[in-house]
Parts: C-alpha cells; structure tokens; sequence
C-alpha cells in the first residue's frame, strides 16, 4: 500500500501543469489528454547538501550546471523510452485481447480498469476533492468524445498492423496544428505549413485505398486523431480550474455507461491469463504515463518528447514476433513523413513556448 501511496505522492506535486499542457497539446496529444500533475524535483534530485558560503555556492553551481543538465537530461531521455515501451506492450496486450474476446467487452473493461486505477491514485494520495469538479458540461462532452477514442483506438488494433496504429496516433499533432492556426489564428510560417501538408500526405500514404492493403479500420483510426486532439485542446482550458487527475477520471464514466448493456450482450467470461491481460492494458499504459510524466520533470519536454517516437520501433517488433507484421515499403515512406512532419512541428512547439516565456 505504501507504495500506491508513494506513486499518488509523486502525481500530486506542483510543477506548472499548465506550462505542461500547453506545449503538449501541440506536441504530444496523448499527453495533454492523460497527463497528471508533473513531479516533484525533491524526488528526483538529493533533499540534503552541506551548507556552503555563498561564494562557494557560486562556484559549486557554475561548476557542476552542465554535468547536471547533461544528467537529468539522460533520466529524461531514459524515462520517455521506457514510456514508450510500455505503450507499445499496452498496445500489444490490447491487440491480443481484441482477438479472442468480443470489442464491446474489452472497450468496456478498459474504461472501468482505467477508471479504477485512477481513482485508487486518489484515495491513496488523500485527496477526495479531486472527484469533485467545476465544469460538469465540459467533462460531459469530453467523455462522450472520450467513447469515440477508446472505441477507434481497439478497433485500430483489432484490425490493422500495429506499426500503422502507432504511426496514425503520431498524427494527432497534425490536427492540434490545424486547429491552433486556423481557429486560435496562432502564427504559421512556410515550413509549418509544409509540415502539415507533408504529415497529412503521410497519413495518406499509411491508409492508401487500395483493395491488397485498406480496411475501414484505417478510417476508423483517424476518427481516434480527431477525439484526441479535440480532448488535448479542450484540456488546455480546463486545466485553469480542474486538476489532471479530474481530467483523466471523467473521461471513462460515459463509456462504462453507455457500454455496459453492450459488454453484458456480448460477454465472454475470461480465464485468469485472458482476464490479467485485460487489465494490463490499462496497467502498463497508466506506468508509460507516469515514466513519461517523469521524463518531461527531469528535463525540458522539447528535448526528450522526440524519443517517444522510438516507440515505432516497439510496436514493429512487438507486430513481428507475436503477428508477423511488417509493413511493406510504401507503409514505411507514409510512416516516415508522418514522423518527420511530427518532429519538425514539434520543434516550432517549442521555439513558440521558448519565446512565450522569454
């Protein structure tokens, strides 16, 4: 228990959230949707240090800055592949389920395991109040778009190769750009624009409709781009007055609810192995977000967010050695553009952020 305890710990700290979700809701969609609050430097770094003049302080810190950064940037960066790893077996897992058991039960038993795990965060950090909330209609919305997410991302990885699932969630940032120049009118230059051309072709390539390679699961995916980028905007302003914790629980209610007749209908009683795997979908997708949320602490997210893009390489493997996937090469030119279009956007998020806090 004193572990949980440890874990709700972390989550409860207060770096700035808001600087958090701003940067990632151009960057790193999945982390503006999910993410909790940032952790604490004091479990990260020494608590105690001799005590020093201030001349030695001086010295000690123009010394020791750059061997500092040097190592707090590799945490970070060691942090964000393991997160990324970790959403490639929670990938995995659910791909497995998604073929021995019915859709609507796994959609299902993903929202209330997410919800409970979430919730047990809550209570073990002491902190009831994240369960109460300001904006109900605004938690409403998003949970009836949160359905439409879980629903396209099982059904990504029920039907398709998990290379291609994982490259068409890499272009929810396309969309987030869209939306911030068009509707926020935020500044856009030539290369960004090419950017989002180039990433939106990309997409194009991976979902090609061709009879020897599309299937409406394709189709289905963009349908998971759109929620969640909607859910990583719509975070941006409720993070003013909710704590991540309350945006992450209210996202699961309406698809328990509107799913439990379906599961009911559908229900096939799981054996233990089947059953733990269920679960490990929510499992190992809750510790990459935490192992994520502790790189973007130990170092600037601009630095380590491009290896989560490692997390291709996982999936190819994971698809290889359980399916035998691999994608042909006019897969691997659309994957590509989409990681190279994600990556140059990616730094302008960052150069804007940069000269917003200048």
């Amino acid at each position: 228990m004193r572990h949980i305890v440890a874990v709700a710990d972390l989550l409860s700290e207060a770096m700035p959230l808001r600087r958090l979700l701003k940067y990632n809701a151009h960057t790193k969609p999945h982390l503006a949707i999910l993410s909790f609050s940032t952790l604490s430097s004091r479990y990260l770094m020494p608590q105690t240090a001799p005590e020093n003049s201030p001349e030695q302080e001086q010295s000690s810190t123009t010394l020791n800055t750059s061997e500092q950064v040097q190592q707090h940037l590799g945490k970070g960066i060691a942090f964000m592949m393991t997160g990324s790893v970790l959403f490639a077996i929670a990938d995995a897992l659910g791909k497995l389920v998604t073929q021995g058991y019915p859709l609507s039960q796994v959609v299902w038993l993903r929202s209330v395991f997410g919800l409970m795990l979430i919730a047990l965060v809550i209570l073990a950090n002491g902190k009831p109040r994240d369960f109460k909330t300001s904006r109900p209609l605004n938690h409403l919305i998003r949970s009836l778009v949160g359905i439409s997410m879980t629903v396209c991302i099982l059904v990504g990885l029920k039907y398709i190769p998990l290379a291609e699932v994982t490259s068409l969630v890499f272009a929810t940032p396309l969309v987030v750009a869209v939306y911030s120049i068009t509707v926020l009118k935020e500044p856009m230059n030539k290369g960004m624009l090419m950017a989002i051309i180039l990433g939106l072709v990309g997409v194009i390539i991976v979902v090609r409709p061709t009879p020897d390679h599309f299937h409406i699961a394709h189709l289905v995916m963009l349908g998971f781009v759109l929620s969640s980028a909607y859910l990583s905007i719509s975070a941006r302003a409720l993070v003013k007055t909710e704590s991540a914790l309350t945006l992450n629980f209210y996202i699961y209610p309406a698809t328990i609810i509107a799913g439990a007749w379906f599961a009911w209908r559908d229900w096939v009683t799981p054996d233990f192995q089947s059953l733990a795997m269920l679960f490990g979908v929510a499992f190992f997708a809750t510790l990459a977000l935490l192992s994520i949320t502790k790189a973007v602490h130990c170092a600037s997210p601009a630095k380590v967010t491009p290896f989560d893009y490692s997390r291709i390489i996982w999936t190819l493997a994971l698809g290889f050695l359980f399916w035998g996937e691999l994608p042909d090469s006019v897969t691997w030119i659309g994957i590509a553009v989409i990681i190279l279009s994600g990556l140059y956007i990616i730094s302008k998020g960052r150069t804007r952020t940069a000269k917003q806090e200048k």
